[in-house]
């Protein structure tokens, strides 16, 4: 048996064995239906033990949340999901000019922490960070500050796709990333069922802590979330909830153009430590952020037509 063959069975040896002794939560044996989501999959799971199973079903293709105990698989990686996903990726990495490492990191489905819960690890679809080299990692444990993920800088920009997920599931986990300072956007995307005929109702809203808010953004109505703003787009085929169609129906349209400053990736005020109690804080007095030259345009760009039309061509129905 060759060394990586030994390891991989003393893996799974030593896998079985820790769960006749520890409650982790169960995976489906057969692929659900998605009309059965959420689906748990738990109960009585404490912090630890999710963050355990989580390391270990990470790239299993479900969206899993913990609550009060209680674990639910909340999501699966369909086709329509990973294209979103992957198209978003790509107009996230486009500032980078085509270098592999550049200056802005793209990753799915790395842990952060959860805002309001430290000890829970929870990963967004998208998080958006930036280079060690312009932004160096965290030396304090989280939550710091300044904040990290498990090893390296917080995401600057997280973005979360929904299918099975209502709307006030979806809505409630975008919200929750703006709980953490440190995320100065977030995209959400929640894609309708699809029609008989083929066609389907998409939402996308971006979550901004610009002072003052940019045109056509609204104060949340979440009172945790002070000084937060939102904009809403209904860029589907159909607008939601009616037969009626959008008007998204060619690309480069204005109304559809979701912009978001580049220079929130870099985001990262000195830190300031008290010198009789030696908290740390941020001191953003006066602070202004430094993009790196190799950066060439102001925004991302994220064209909702093309989000559309890469829906259309990969949904089933």
């Amino acid at each position: 048996m060759s060394l990586t063959s030994s390891r991989s069975f003393y893996k799974k040896f030593r896998n079985k064995v820790d769960n006749v002794f520890h409650n982790y939560p169960k995976l489906p044996k057969t692929l659900p239906r998605e009309d059965s989501l959420p689906l748990q999959i738990g109960s009585g799971i404490s912090v630890k033990n999710y963050n355990t199973f989580l390391e270990r079903n990470e790239k299993v293709g479900y969206k899993f949340r913990w609550d009060q105990g209680r674990v639910y698989i909340v999501e699966m990686a369909n086709m329509d999901h990973e294209c979103v996903v992957s198209i978003l990726m790509d107009c996230f990495k486009a500032p980078n000019n085509g270098v592999l490492r550049g200056p802005i990191k793209v990753c799915g489905q790395p842990f952060h922490y959860n805002p309001i819960n430290h000890r829970e690890k929870i990963a967004p679809d998208i998080a958006v960070f930036p280079n060690s080299t312009d932004v160096p990692r965290p030396t304090v444990p989280y939550p710091g500050p300044p904040p990290g993920d498990t090893g390296f800088s917080h995401a600057r920009i997280i973005a979360e796709i929904a299918n099975t997920q209502d709307i006030g599931a979806w809505n409630t986990r975008c919200e929750l990333w703006m709980r953490e300072q440190y995320v100065r956007y977030v995209f959400g995307i929640k894609l309708d069922n699809v029609r008989n005929n083929g066609n389907r109702s998409m939402l996308a809203r971006l979550w901004t802590r610009e002072n003052p808010a940019p045109a056509g953004f609204v104060a949340v109505t979440n009172p945790d979330l002070p000084g937060v703003s939102v904009k809403s787009w209904d860029f589907g085929t159909l607008l939601y909830g009616t037969n009626n169609p959008t008007t998204c129906t060619q690309p480069g349209l204005p109304l559809y153009q979701v912009t978001i400053p580049i220079q929130a990736v870099f985001w990262d005020p000195p830190i300031v430590i008290n010198a009789v109690t030696g908290v740390r804080t941020t001191n953003t007095v006066g602070y202004g952020v430094t993009v790196p030259v190799a950066i060439t345009v102001p925004n991302f760009v994220i064209d909702l037509f093309e989000i559309q039309q890469e829906v259309l061509d990969t949904q089933r129905g």
